[in-house]
């Protein structure tokens, strides 16, 4: 068995950096009897040979700080700032240390240009950066934890063939014992990849054993061609072009083709004998849950789908059980990352598009959809319109940060799921009893009564104004709270299935919701005609649908 002395573990783990898919760049460890340092610096492939020849590292610490330099010179004295300091041109530390001398702990900073190559993001609460890729996903780039700072490899490579430089990782690692090795004579070593030497000795006062080691090495990562550096114009070739289902042959198994735009036909007679780049393809309806989770990162619109201003495809979405998207906008227009997500989503195509979409594609007519949740969305947005225009202030006030994106969130439950009907309740409820502008209402009222509720104000209002329909839409909004105060509780109780009844007869799931939000949209198209001014009533009736936003 080796001898705690001769730092096996240590050394191999050094050894093997760079080789996973974590880099330890930095380190500062001095604990149980161990004393080890970490650090490293981006250098021209020219210093290998001098990198691992050298028993001590190249660059340090605090090397390559600003700074001026004097010389004199026909009995002159010259002052030159540096910006590098005394560093020559080709060695550059990638982590930058500014220390404090116990006044303030140390900090640590990667390099700016790294950090702009990759266009990394911090990310304090984890203490990470990371990378945002260009189809919205993102991947942690470096993370810290203390003193030791690690860099994904993967990115680290791309860096370094990029800038036709080696990365130089140094170590400096001394451990004692209580007992002498068997053997203490110094051990050199060299490779291609790794320069160094352990060497032994005796500190009879050293606290932690008075036998010691010291391990001094350089490992040498050299970059890459710089076409793996995965920048433009090196960008590695989209090739994921998966085959979707077009069609079923007579005997109902699925016809599939590539959603390579390139290999379908068009109206200008590419391809002739391939199906037709607006050939479409079926989904059921949940491929859209990932994105309605993420509302801050994508947003489901009325036809289309959107990752940030990162990327965006046209959808047929004006359905209650599935989605359409044309064969050719996958391949062109659908991330390579996103086409799996889909493909495992897709159902063979025994529906027919929707009106709405061969309207607006192939007539070029703008036209509003017809599936009542998207319906809902811009009735909500126009009656707060119409509302804010008659009176000065909004029926709906701006809802907190953190459910801003409610009114794109809302829609038809994607499945039947328990979860998915109790959502689209919760949501509902949010937009059209929580936030109702109870303050701008009651203060229109004029007059208080104790304990008086938000809904309560607004039915006093309501009346008070001459609206028509105060009894159905009061009862509707209660309705719609109760439902949300009962599919809320963690625990429901025995009178769970009966307040459904009361409230949603015998319809459950996509169904209730259905009607749910039939009947919220009657209440707003009225509220909203009656606030519109007579001969504004048939203002924009037929103009397209707005893009999809926050209720703010």
């Amino acid at each position: 068995m080796a001898h705690e002395l001769e730092q096996q573990t240590i050394r191999a783990t050094f050894e093997a950096q760079g080789d996973g898919p974590w880099t330890t760049v930095h380190d500062s460890t001095y604990e149980n009897g161990l004393n080890l340092g970490i650090y490293c610096a981006i250098a021209s492939p020219e210093r290998r040979e001098e990198a691992l020849a050298r028993t001590g590292w190249l660059l340090t610490k605090t090397d390559g700080a600003p700074g001026f330099v004097q010389h004199w010179g026909d009995g002159e004295q010259t002052t030159t700032y540096l910006s590098k300091g005394s560093l020559d041109e080709d060695i550059e530390p990638l982590i930058l240390v500014r220390e404090y001398h116990g006044a303030a702990d140390s900090e640590y900073e990667i390099d700016q240009q790294f950090r702009l190559f990759h266009n990394l993001r911090f990310e304090a609460a984890s203490n990470t950066y990371v990378k945002m890729n260009d189809d919205g996903s993102q991947i942690p780039a470096v993370r810290f934890e203390g003193s030791k700072i690690e860099i994904r490899t993967s990115l680290l490579k791309q860096y370094l063939a990029a800038r036709g430089m080696d990365l130089l990782l140094f170590v400096d690692s001394a451990t004692y014992s209580d007992t002498a090795p068997a053997l203490d004579e110094t051990q050199e070593f060299a490779t291609d990849k790794v320069g160094g030497l352990l060497n032994f000795f005796e500190n009879r006062w050293a606290s932690s054993g008075p036998y010691g080691s010291r391990y001094l090495a350089t490992k040498v990562i050299a970059h890459g061609p710089v076409t793996s550096c995965g920048m433009w114009p090196y960008e590695d070739e989209d090739d994921n072009y998966p085959q979707f289902i077009i069609g079923e042959d007579e005997h109902g198994r699925p016809i599939k083709f590539s959603c390579d735009p390139d290999l379908l036909a068009n109206y200008f007679g590419k391809n002739p004998e391939a199906p037709h780049y607006l050939t479409p393809v079926h989904f059921r309806r949940e491929v859209l849950q990932k994105y309605y989770d993420k509302p801050e990162l994508y947003s489901v619109e009325d036809g289309y789908l959107r990752c940030a201003s990162l990327w965006g495809v046209a959808i047929d979405n004006d359905h209650s059980d599935r989605v359409l998207m044309f064969l050719g906008d996958i391949g062109r227009d659908l991330p390579a990352g996103e086409r799996d997500h889909w493909r495992a989503n897709m159902i063979a195509p025994d529906a027919h598009m929707s009106e709405t979409n061969i309207r607006r594609s192939f007539l070029a007519q703008a036209t509003n959809p017809k599936v009542v949740d998207l319906v809902f969305r811009r009735a909500y947005r126009d009656t707060t319109k119409a509302w804010e225009a008659k009176y000065g202030w909004r029926l709906f006030r701006d809802l907190k940060e953190s459910d801003v994106h409610l009114l794109q969130q809302l829609r038809l439950p994607l499945n039947d799921g328990q979860n998915e009907f109790e959502d689209s309740i919760k949501v509902l409820a949010k937009l059209m009893s929580d936030a109702l502008n109870e303050g701008s209402i009651g203060k229109a009222l004029g007059t208080k009564i104790p304990d008086e509720k938000g809904i309560s104000k607004f039915e006093r209002f309501l009346t008070a104004e001459g609206y028509p329909h105060v009894a159905r839409d009061i009862a509707y909004l209660r309705r719609v709270q109760e439902l949300r105060s009962k599919v809320a509780a963690h625990l429901k109780g025995s009178d769970y299935q009966a307040m459904l009844a009361k409230n949603l007869g015998t319809d459950r799931g996509i169904e209730a919701i259905q009607v749910l939000l039939q009947e919220g949209l009657q209440f707003l198209a009225d509220l909203k005609d009656w606030a519109l001014p007579p001969d504004a009533g048939a203002e924009g009736a037929d103009e397209a649908p707005a893009a999809e936003d926050s209720l703010g």
